[in-house]
C-alpha cells in the first residue's frame, strides 16, 4: 500500500507541474530526484521516467527504440531466410549423401577412416542398387508409342516404348518428348545385339525431350523403370551415342535385377572405397555404379578398346554381365 501511495503522490506532482506550466527540463528533473528517493522501494517509477523523457526528446531512448526496431526487422529476415533453406533445400550442405530414385548421383567418399571407409563402401553399393530399382507408374512419366517400330519392339523384346510427358519430382524434372522412326530402329538394333539376360532386366524406355536435376544438372538418362533418356542430349552427341546411353542405362537395371554382380565389381574394383585402376571415363571414376555402367557400354560399342584399358574388367564384364 506505502508504494501505490507513493506512485500517486508522483505522478499528482507530475500533473501540477504540467498545469503550472514548467518548463521540459524541470519537469524531468523534479520527476528524476522524486524517483531516486523512492526507487528502492519502487522499481517500476524508474519506467515513469523513462516515458517522461521520451516525450521530451531523450536520444538515448528513441536509439534503442530504433535499434529495437532493427533487432526486430533483423529478426525477421532471418525467420525468412530459415523458411526459405526449409522450403528450397539448403544447397549449402553439398556432401549430404542421399538416394535419388532416379540414379545418376555422384556421392560423398571423403573423410573416413579405414574401418569407416569399409562400412561407407558397403553402405554405397546398396544405395546404388536401391536407387537402381525405384520404379513409377508409366502413366505418370509418359504414354506408349503407336509408331509401328514399338509396338514391334514390345512384341519381340517386352520392353514397353513410352513418348515421355512433362514432369517434376523432388529430385528431377523432364520436358515431353517423343521417339522418331529412326531412333527406333537404331534401338531395335541394339536390342537385337544384347544377350538376352541382360535385356531382359529393362522393361520400359521412355524418350523427354530434356531431362534435369533439380539442383540444375543436365543428364542425359536417368536409370530406374522405365528408363529415360533425352532426345536433346542425343542430338547434341550424334546418333551413334544412343547406342553408349542405352547400355548404359540398361546395366543400371541389370544391377537392379543383379546385386551381387555390383557387389563383386565394387570388392575387386572399389576395395575399401578406392579405385584400383582408373575407368573407362571420367564419369565412371564417380562411384562403383557408374564405373560399370560405363566400361558396359565402352564393352558394347568399342569392345577392343575395353579390353586394351583394362583386361581385368573385360574379362569380368565377358564372364559375368555378358553371357
Amino acid at each position: 500500500m506505502n508504494k501505490l501511495r507513493k506512485l500517486s503522490v508522483i505522478l499528482l506532482l507530475a500533473s501540477s507541474l504540467f498545469m503550472t506550466g514548467c518548463d521540459a527540463t524541470q519537469i524531468l528533473d523534479v520527476i528524476t530526484k522524486v524517483a531516486d528517493g523512492v526507487q528502492q522501494a519502487m522499481p517500476a517509477i524508474r519506467d515513469v521516467v523513462n516515458t517522461f523523457s521520451n516525450a521530451f526528446g531523450n536520444g538515448n531512448n528513441t536509439n534503442n527504440t530504433n535499434n529495437t526496431a532493427d533487432n526486430n526487422t533483423a529478426a525477421v529476415n532471418n525467420n525468412n531466410n530459415q523458411q526459405d533453406n526449409v522450403e528450397t533445400g539448403d544447397k549449402s550442405q553439398a556432401n549430404v549423401v542421399t538416394i535419388d530414385p532416379n540414379t545418376e548421383e555422384v556421392r560423398d567418399t571423403a573423410g573416413q577412416n579405414a574401418t569407416g571407409t569399409q562400412t561407407k563402401s558397403t553402405e554405397l553399393v546398396e544405395e546404388i542398387i536401391v536407387g537402381a530399382q525405384i520404379a513409377v507408374p508409366y502413366t505418370q512419366v509418359g504414354s506408349e508409342s503407336t509408331l509401328p517400330e514399338a509396338t514391334a519392339i514390345k512384341n519381340k523384346y517386352g520392353i514397353t516404348i513410352l513418348d515421355g510427358k512433362t514432369w517434376r519430382d523432388k529430385w528431377n524434372s523432364a520436358i515431353a518428348g517423343k521417339w522418331t522412326s529412326e531412333q527406333l530402329a537404331r534401338f531395335a538394333a541394339v536390342m537385337e545385339k544384347l544377350p538376352r539376360s541382360f535385356r531382359d532386366c529393362t522393361d520400359g524406355f521412355s524418350m523427354q525431350k530434356t531431362l534435369l536435376n533439380n539442383d540444375g544438372g543436365e543428364p542425359s538418362g536417368l536409370g530406374g523403370d522405365p528408363i529415360m533418356i533425352s532426345s536433346d542430349a542425343i542430338d547434341s552427341e550424334g546418333p551413334a551415342y544412343m547406342d553408349h546411353l542405352v547400355v548404359h542405362e540398361m546395366t543400371h537395371q541389370f544391377q537392379a535385377n543383379n546385386p551381387d554382380a555390383l557387389r563383386q565389381w565394387a570388392a575387386k574394383f572399389w576395395p575399401n572405397d578406392r579405385l584400383t585402376r582408373s575407368s573407362i571415363s571420367d564419369y565412371g571414376n564417380t562411384d562403383p555404379g557408374e564405373d560399370m555402367a560405363e566400361c558396359v557400354a565402352e564393352y558394347f560399342v568399342n569392345p577392343e578398346k575395353m579390353r586394351q584399358h583394362d583386361p581385368e574388367r573385360y574379362e569380368f564384364i565377358r564372364q559375368n554381365i555378358w553371357k
